[in-house]
């Protein structure tokens, strides 16, 4: 069974366990968020598409963690001119995974392992992430003050 959502105004496909990246919502982490805005439900045998939306049907989704994207360049030049511009830009993400899809007069829940598995595998980054903490620049002046 799958779904297609509308969040952050985009559209995703989503299946029951599938870890999904979102635009960034404003949710704690292990809170979790009821999708209404589904556009199309699929059960294997039969297909219901919305007009715009699927009535009655549900996606649930648990929030992950918050992160940002790959870093990616952004160059602007004017030829001639002597202008040259570049700027980087990291996208803010929120990860969800999906724990159940209702519609068309069935639902399928994710299981109960690979949503334990999700979890701890955030948990796991979040920690990595607080451990990489760079210095601040008191910190950095601190230090070089400390050594001589």
């Amino acid at each position: 069974m799958y779904s297609v959502i509308v969040s952050g105004g985009f559209q995703h496909k989503v299946t029951p366990g599938e870890r999904v990246k979102l635009s960034k919502i404003n949710a704690p982490v292990g809170e979790v968020l009821t999708v209404s805005d589904v556009l199309l439900v699929s059960t294997g045998s039969t297909v219901l598409v919305g007009t715009p939306k699927v009535d009655g049907a549900l996606v649930k989704l648990e929030v992950l963690q918050h992160d940002r994207g790959e870093k990616i360049k952004v160059f602007k030049k004017k030829r001639r001119k002597r202008y040259r511009k570049t700027q980087g830009h990291r996208q803010h993400f929120t990860e969800v995974i999906v724990t159940e899809i209702t519609g068309g007069g069935s639902s399928v829940k994710a299981e109960d392992i690979v949503i334990k598995q999700a979890r701890t595998r955030a948990a796991a980054l979040e920690k990595a992430k607080l451990q990489i903490k760079k210095p601040t620049r008191a910190e950095k002046i601190a230090a070089q003050q400390a050594k001589g």
